[in-house]
């Protein structure tokens, strides 16, 4: 009787297990820092300081996804503890973000990493900072999505 009990209860767990793979969504950016992290992933928010920075003089005017980029571009650079190796194309490479900040929102693309932002972070370029708050303010709290994931636009 265990043995057939045993069975059972392993066959409803691999079914709910296989339901579950159907229902969740993948995305190439999970890591190992924690249940905060993967529930940031899952909700498809997260939140960092904004700032500012003129590609041409800091940084260089080709990213680390590759384009050339001008302080008009509408780009940020992402913090490097999401983004990966600096020195490699990442999985957010190309992915166009929803950045808000007080009332206000913008759009970016990920062309750059930031080494220097904290995770969650974002370095805009004044083009899309403007968009949040006068650059005269530096630095903003922010929270930004992956557009076209989990209700983003």
């Amino acid at each position: 009787m265990l043995t057939v009990f045993r069975n059972l209860f392993g066959m409803l767990l691999l079914l709910s297990l296989v339901s579950v793979s159907f229902v969740v969504e993948s995305r190439p950016i999970v890591d190992k820092r924690g249940v905060a992290h993967v529930v940031d992933i899952v909700a498809n928010i997260f939140r960092g300081t904004g700032t500012f920075f003129h590609p041409v003089t800091e940084g260089g005017a080709i990213g680390s996804c590759g384009p050339i980029e001008n302080d008009h571009s509408r780009i940020c650079a992402m913090n490097i503890k999401q983004y990966g190796q600096a020195s490699k194309k990442s999985p957010w490479c190309f992915l166009q973000l929803r950045v808000k900040h007080g009332g206000k929102s913008t759009v970016c693309t990920v062309t750059d990493c930031c080494p220097g932002c904290a995770e969650g972070s974002l370095d805009m370029t004044p083009q899309v900072f403007n968009d949040l708050a006068h650059p005269s303010v530096g630095a903003i709290p922010i929270e930004w999505c992956i557009r076209g994931y989990r209700g983003c636009t």
